[in-house]
């Protein structure tokens, strides 16, 4: 009978995960809040639901209910993991962390990258942000910086600098891909004719002439 019954939650939670990153995909606000608080009394995937409330929460002029999100996290010490990608090459692995260059290998180098990157990109009308997502307590140019600085990037940066023009890039993350990563990495497959990828949380994305085989709903 206990088998059964967390069975029954555990699926119940993967409905209303679904659901949530579904409707955030969508802009459907009103459902993301919604499959948020089902998670949140199922007790499941609680960091992540708890960063995409208190961020969903502002663009709804919610900014009481999104501070009680971050207030709740505190106070329950949950914190959300850090972004961690890895690539494989020549049967070495190189490890990149969300905002942390000071462990990075070959730093400079991969920051010249992504900066010329980032140049040819807005050449193209891109706009590094977040599609509509509000972050708390982060100034837009601060915004900007974080997201440059998430791990897939820092390992895209490292691969196109180590491997031979041509060659596919294939990274890992632990986490799920953020919505501007997904679109920068769109552009950038366009942009340097490889073919790229990534394997986060939820599943595989093929970047490929400036398309990803998720068709955008993931």
């Amino acid at each position: 009978m206990f088998c059964a019954r967390k069975s029954y939650f555990l699926w119940l939670a993967l409905l209303w995960g679904s659901l949530l990153s579904a409707s955030r995909s969508h802009g459907r606000l009103d459902l993301t809040v919604e499959a948020g608080k089902k998670l949140l009394k199922l007790k499941q995937q609680l960091a992540g639901t708890y960063v995409t409330m208190s961020n969903t929460y502002p663009t709804m002029g919610k900014w009481k209910d999104a501070h009680r999100m971050r207030s709740e996290m505190k106070k329950h010490g949950i914190q959300k993991e850090s972004g961690c990608s890895w690539v494989e090459i020549k049967d070495a692995t190189y490890a990149f962390y969300a905002g942390d260059m000071s462990s990075c290998t070959r730093g400079t180098e991969i920051m010249n990258v992504l900066r010329e990157l980032e140049l040819r990109m807005k050449e193209r009308g891109y706009v590094s942000g977040s599609k509509g997502l509000v972050f708390i307590d982060v100034e837009e140019e601060a915004e900007e910086a974080i997201v440059g600085l998430h791990s897939e990037k820092l390992a895209l940066g490292f691969s196109l600098i180590i491997m031979p023009r041509g060659m596919t890039i294939r990274i890992m993350k632990n986490l799920r891909m953020c919505l501007n990563c997904h679109e920068a990495f769109k552009l950038i497959s366009d942009i340097v004719k490889r073919d790229i990828v990534v394997r986060d949380l939820n599943r595989f994305h093929h970047f490929k002439d400036g398309l990803c085989t998720c068709k955008d709903l993931w």
